[in-house]
């Protein structure tokens, strides 16, 4: 039997993609930067940064859900679950100067956590499907962006 991701997950995750697209169409069109700037105080990088931070610390709390699911209450996957958080406080706090690629890096780490609590069973069955496209697409925009960035 396929796994069908659910209406309700497939559209919040591809919607949750609109700020990655946001702050690249500020970077490669002046119109969009200054319409983010104008009215909103803000610029496709500042969006960048602190959005793709909500989103590893999110996925940090899913994953936590997981192991919090788990019947073998392991270190591990406690562990794991909070990879994506202190990765991203980390380079927040030393590596500020290469912040957007290894932010872009970072998305690509959750995908083997991805894929170890999917060999647990510990997630749905279409998760695999939903995850790997987001944190590709994810990954790509952030590594373009940082291209883009003077």
């Amino acid at each position: 039997m396929k796994a069908t991701i659910p209406k309700p997950a497939k559209i919040l995750g591809i919607l949750g993609l609109i700020p990655f697209c946001i702050a690249l169409l500020s970077l490669l069109h002046p119109i969009f930067y200054n319409f983010l700037e104008k009215n909103f105080k803000t610029t496709g990088l500042e969006i960048q940064i602190i959005y793709s931070i909500i989103i590893l610390c999110f996925m940090s709390g899913t994953f936590w859900g997981f192991a919090a699911n788990a019947k073998n209450q392991a270190a591990l996957p406690y562990i794991l679950s909070i990879l994506p958080t202190i990765y991203v406080l980390i380079i927040y706090l030393y590596l500020n100067e290469l912040l957007i690629p290894l932010i872009g890096i970072g998305f690509i780490f959750l995908l083997p956590i991805d894929i170890y609590f999917t060999k647990l069973e510990l997630t749905p069955d279409w998760w695999l499907k939903l995850r790997v496209p987001l944190s590709i697409t994810v990954f790509g925009i952030l590594l373009f962006s940082n291209f883009l960035y003077p």
